[in-house]
């Protein structure tokens, strides 16, 4: 009896001690499978990373603001151009329509959001009429707006929207119809003079009476040179913007002399007008590596311009040169005339643009491109231009240029 006892007992054992082994055995394979699920599962995580960081910088290489949004319009994933836009906040977790701050974008956005379709539209606000850009502009932006619906999120869906600036095309399609239409109203008024006065000599028998018909051809030679000026001023104007490459023959001269030469063409008027015009030169000499058509045509704008808005007072033009610490030519035109109210500063370099609009046919005092010359030729040129006024106290245009050959500096003698 005992040894079937002592059996059973040695074959249960022998079972168990089986058991055991096949279930250490089990349990090492279910370690093996979860070691490799962990490790299938780190490399998913890691993939996937990586996929979210080459969408992120593929969505932060987009020039347009980019926005992934909720059907309730909050915002779900931006990029870092949108960011910039709205200076750096933090944009995630926020509806869109308190981030735009225009009532006009959430408009056509929600009803892009609710149409579910692919679409476009473009869009024009003034600059005061939203938050985007991070400071305020003059004139009006142009913005497209594309929304594009994810197809795989039907629960909860959610749309891509892209917000592209294109104000500066808008506004070159702004300036191209306004100069349009200044040019044609320009060239079209001495056009109207001219054959209006042919008509009366040719047709009233006015050549009959020659001091009628001399004052007439008088007139007509005055609209005549207006018209010629302007055409020339026009063609300027499209050189200069066609490229600096077209428009800037560079070559050394000598800036003190080409001052001495647009003081002595204005001679005549600067005499007429009983102005007093006074040199500031601080060297004898400036080499500019610049084209010295277009630096004359600056000079002499600005100068005759500060004469002409001033007929009636007694006038002092001061021009005022020098060579800043950092290698820089300065250029200062001051006069105590009349100045320029505060309203028209921000628009002087416009084509077409007068501070006096009312002039009449018998006075006339330019084209309306004259500074704008002045502007694009000195931006040609690498230099920027500012003016500063005081009506009736001085009146300042500061020229800026960067001296791209200084071959001599010679302090003048007291």
């Amino acid at each position: 009896m005992e040894a079937i006892t002592i059996t059973s007992t040695l074959i249960l054992l022998a079972f168990l001690f089986l058991q055991a082994r096949k279930m250490r055995a089990q349990s090492e394979r279910f370690r093996d499978q979860l070691r490799a699920a962990d490790q299938r599962i780190s490399k998913s995580k890691a993939q996937l990373e990586e996929v979210t960081v080459d969408s992120q910088v593929s969505l932060d290489a987009l020039s347009d603001a980019y926005f992934l949004i909720t059907s309730d319009l909050e915002v779900k994933r931006t990029n870092k151009k949108a960011k910039e836009i709205f200076r750096n906040e933090d944009l995630i977790g926020r509806p869109l329509d308190e981030i735009l701050m225009s009532p006009a974008f959430s408009t056509i956005i929600a009803r892009m959001v609710q149409d579910r379709v692919p679409c476009e539209e473009k869009l024009t606000l003034t600059a005061s009429g939203h938050s985007l850009g991070g400071s305020s502009q003059e004139g009006e932006t142009a913005w497209i707006i594309q929304c594009t619906p994810l197809p795989n999120h039907i629960r909860n869906p959610q749309t891509c929207i892209i917000l592209r600036d294109i104000s500066t095309e808008h506004q070159t399609d702004m300036i191209r119809t306004d100069f349009v239409a200044n040019a044609s109203h320009e060239l079209r008024t001495p056009l109207a003079i001219i054959n209006g006065y042919l008509e009366n000599l040719l047709d009233d028998d006015v050549l009959e009476e020659p001091k009628m018909a001399r004052k007439m051809l008088g007139t007509m030679r005055k609209h005549g040179q207006r018209l010629s000026r302007l055409i020339d001023d026009m063609l300027v104007v499209s050189r200069l913007e066609s490229g600096e490459n077209a428009a800037i023959n560079r070559e050394p001269f000598d800036m003190i002399d080409c001052c001495n030469d647009v003081i002595e063409r204005l001679e005549q008027i600067i005499q007429n007008s009983n102005t007093n015009l006074e040199k500031n030169f601080s060297v004898d000499s400036i080499i500019l590596n610049g084209d010295r058509f277009y630096w004359t045509q600056v000079l002499f704008n600005l100068i005759e311009n500060a004469i002409k808005q001033n007929p009636s007072r007694e006038l002092t033009v001061t021009l005022s040169i020098e060579v800043t610490d950092n290698q820089q030519l300065r250029i200062k035109i001051s006069d105590n005339g009349i100045g320029i109210p505060s309203s028209h500063l921000p628009f002087i370099f416009k084509r077409f643009y007068r501070v006096d609009k009312h002039h009449t046919q018998s006075d006339i005092k330019g084209t309306g491109l004259g500074l704008s010359i002045v502007k694009r030729a000195i931006e040609a040129h690498s230099g920027t231009i500012n003016v500063t006024s005081q009506p009736g106290i001085d009146t300042t245009f500061t020229i800026v240029t960067p001296l791209d050959c200084l071959t001599k500096n010679t302090p003048t003698a007291p």
